[in-house]
């Protein structure tokens, strides 16, 4: 299965990748739309200014998914990690699991992450994120 991994270096902070990620899970009349992306702008020690985005590894051995209670998290048939909405009781059991500080939480206490795109990659299509990033930081790996 194929992740998205970003290239910190290619990285140039113009946040497409957090616009295409809200416009690909969201619809217009979506109040609070809310980027499964984590964008952030970092300034080193040496005063030098450098960009990341960061999202689910989708973990073949997935934390957040065992300790769920309520199953509103499962591995797909691609292995990705997906969120099932209407089964989220927001607990936030997932974000206390996950070692890499990912889930977020929405207004209404709900789930938020990436889910990899998982209908788009079904067809044969990049995930919005990466399709959309311009300088290359983006891409499916392993």
């Amino acid at each position: 299965m194929a992740k998205i991994i970003c290239e910190e270096k290619n990285c140039s902070g113009c946040l497409a990748c957090v616009v295409a990620c809200i416009d690909q899970h969201y619809d217009e009349t979506a109040g609070e739309a809310l980027s499964c992306r984590i964008h952030e702008k970092i300034t080193t020690e040496t005063g030098l200014v450098r960009y990341t985005t960061r999202t689910c590894h989708h973990c073949a051995d997935a934390p957040c998914v065992k300790v769920y209670p309520t199953e509103a998290l499962y591995i797909n048939e691609m292995g990705l990690v997906i969120p099932v909405r209407d089964k989220c009781i927001g607990c936030r059991a997932c974000e206390a699991a996950c070692p890499f500080d990912i889930p977020r939480f929405d207004g209404e206490g709900k789930l938020v992450k990436c889910d990899g795109c998982a209908a788009r990659q079904a067809h044969g299509l990049l995930p919005a994120c990466v399709r959309t990033c311009n300088t290359g930081a983006l891409k499916l790996g392993e």
